[in-house]
């Protein structure tokens, strides 16, 4: 669906060392940062070559620590352990050219402005990727300074390939109206801009500021509120649409005419997230005007994407919505949906809209996503009605059952299927790793389907039956098998 749990990735294209994988990050940044009061313990690291040093710096820069108002950059907490370690990291430029800010409540702007520039300036003349975060409560003043973005922005504008702003609404209007912030961005390449919420927050604006970005391919928009959404009014965003590969909005919502317009614009579109809305009646007062009169719209077929995920947090009848947009993906290979998994709040799988969905569909389905309560009949109706499936992540659902697994054991269910997100019950760890097993294929076979490539399993690490498993799954793990265990 949208963006990783990480919204900051490395684009260099340094080579990794052979130990990179039995190293962590996260365990080497700990490392340079525990030295600053006790150097002695890596004296072995003063005899190592600049480049190999260097290679380490870099698989620390990719566990990213934000620059906030109590923090430091890793490449500058790196650059203070010794002066060879200072020396080394200022003399490549790549471990400068990503910053990621963390503003919390943007009242020490100025300062963490001066960090900025300091940390990006030493990046020579790299390509460039800004991350922006902040956790302004919902609906306060904030500051007053709303030149902010312009002012961090700016300097780097020819440079930029990937940026994230996440600042309070007012502001992203003001900057994104203001079409002398940015000259130039004939790098860029992807933009997230993530609008906050604050006292007198009005409509989005309209802006042009992107709309001469000729490598420009992933845009998303998000509006931050777990109660509402915002509304695009008609020609409100000008983007180069028809260079556009991936469109995600989220908590962003527009007419069926302007979002039918948007979309058919994106001749090159393969990835593309909606936020799903009640229609007609059921709408609220603040979007009536959406589908009380729309214009007649024709139906619309978007073979160009892909992967669709719909943005569900209030589990709507997307069917309904979809039926109204009149917009249809005949050539969907991956299928998300996101509902808040809360079997509680009635978020729950619908398997009845799901089938709709992939009914109209001419190519075969390659992978299904949701974080939404799944029951374990649904779970095996999926594997069964959708036999191209190479990829299932139904993590949040229930355990998937032992009838379920007696099927896959015996090729009668999801015979295709590389890649399982699931839940499964202590009692049947067992006779699912069989199950798994049974699929791996020897290296020399020139069978097309090789079995597992990923696993990850939900299951609880306190139980009897990951107990009896533990050695098991850990020896599948020596021979170089992708599982993973997450405690439920």
């Amino acid at each position: 669906m949208y963006l990783a749990s990480s919204d900051s990735p490395r684009t260099s294209g340094v080579v990794e060392t052979q130990d990179s994988s039995h190293t962590s990050p996260a365990a080497v940044t700990d490392t340079a940062v525990s030295t600053l009061s006790a150097p002695v313990e890596v004296y072995g690291l003063k005899t190592l070559p600049n480049e190999l040093l260097c290679k380490i710096f870099w698989h620390c820069t990719s566990n990213y620590i934000p620059i906030s108002a109590n923090g430091r950059s890793t490449p500058l907490i790196l650059s203070q352990v010794s002066s060879k370690w200072r020396s080394v990291a200022l003399s490549y430029p790549w471990l400068w050219n990503e910053i990621s800010i963390d503003y919390g409540d943007w009242s020490k702007m100025p300062r963490l402005a001066r960090h900025a520039h300091s940390h990006l300036g030493r990046s020579g003349n790299l390509p460039i990727s800004i991350y922006t975060s902040g956790t302004i409560h919902p609906y306060s003043q904030g500051p007053a300074d709303t030149n902010a973005i312009r002012e961090l922005v700016s300097p780097y504008a020819p440079r930029i390939r990937h940026i994230t702003l996440a600042f309070p609404l007012d502001w992203m209007n003001k900057f994104l109206r203001n079409t002398a912030s940015i000259q130039e961005v004939q790098s860029l390449e992807s933009i997230r801009l993530v609008y906050h919420p604050t006292e007198g927050s009005d409509e989005l604006l309209d802006n042009n500021l992107f709309m001469h970005a000729p490598n420009l391919r992933k845009v998303e928009l998000e509006y931050v509120s777990e109660v509402g959404w915002k509304y695009l009014s008609p020609n409100t965003v000008h983007l180069p649409w028809s260079q556009i590969e991936e469109l995600n909005l989220i908590h962003i919502v527009a007419s069926p005419s302007y979002l039918q317009n948007i979309l058919v614009q994106c001749g090159s579109l393969q990835k593309c997230t909606l936020s799903i809305i009640k229609v007609a009646e059921d709408l609220p007062d603040q979007f009536h005007f959406l589908f009380h009169h729309p214009p007649p719209l024709n139906h619309v077929y978007l073979s160009s994407i892909k992967h669709l995920t719909l943005h569900n947090p209030k589990n709507f009848d997307y069917i309904k919505y979809l039926t109204g947009l009149r917009i249809h993906f005949p050539s969907l290979e991956h299928f998300g949906i996101t509902t808040g998994g809360d079997s509680r709040n009635g978020r729950q799988w619908s398997h009845t809209q799901f089938m709709q969905v992939i009914a109209e569909n001419t190519v075969p389905l390659r992978s299904v996503s949701t974080p939404a309560h799944i029951s374990e009949g649904d779970i095996e109706s999926i594997m069964g009605e959708v036999p191209s499936l190479v990829e299932l992540d139904v993590s949040r659902g229930s355990s998937i059952s032992e009838t379920t697994v007696r099927l896959m054991l015996h090729g009668y269910l999801a015979s295709q299927l590389e890649v399982l997100k699931c839940a499964v019950a202590p009692k049947l760890l067992s006779d699912f790793l069989d199950m798994v097993e049974s699929r791996f294929v020897p290296r020399k076979s020139q069978a097309k389907y090789r079995g597992f490539k990923k696993l990850v399993i939900r299951s609880p690490k306190d139980s009897d039956g990951y107990r009896e498993v533990h050695e098991r799954i850990e020896e599948l793990q020596d021979f170089g098998r992708d599982i993973t265990i997450v405690d439920a």
